[in-house]
């Protein structure tokens, strides 16, 4: 059975570029454009791992992370931060949110697929 990964991120062509790295890889991937609507694919499917940006329309990554972590099926799934926000900061609040993983954009297309690897593999 393929590991289930959410992606989330309000940029389409990072959305194709991260789906394409994991299908190829043999992941099963659903996307979401904002937090609102990958928290309503959270509350009826379930995900091996969650990649979410920050910078997002309608709710941003931190808030979504945190909302993520109070539904009861998804309390401990991993969830992976990638985003261009300068680091030092976006790294401490994304933290304190509940995600496992930080990761920086631009990102190469191993390292993207090595860490959701790492990450759901667990």
């Amino acid at each position: 059975m393929p590991k289930k990964i959410l992606l989330v991120d309000d940029d389409s062509k990072i959305l194709l570029l991260q789906k394409t790295i994991l299908t190829q890889s043999g992941f099963s991937v659903e996307t979401a454009s904002n937090g609102l609507e990958a928290l309503d694919k959270l509350k009826n499917g379930s995900f091996d791992g969650i990649v979410l940006d920050i910078m997002m329309p309608l709710m941003d990554g931190y808030e979504t992370a945190r909302e993520i972590k109070k539904l009861e099926n998804h309390k401990t799934t991993p969830i992976i931060m990638v985003t261009a926000a300068p680091e030092k900061e976006a790294m401490k609040q994304s933290f304190a949110s509940g995600v496992l993983v930080f990761m920086n954009k631009p990102f190469t297309a191993q390292k993207f697929l090595s860490v959701v690897q790492a990450v759901v593999s667990k």
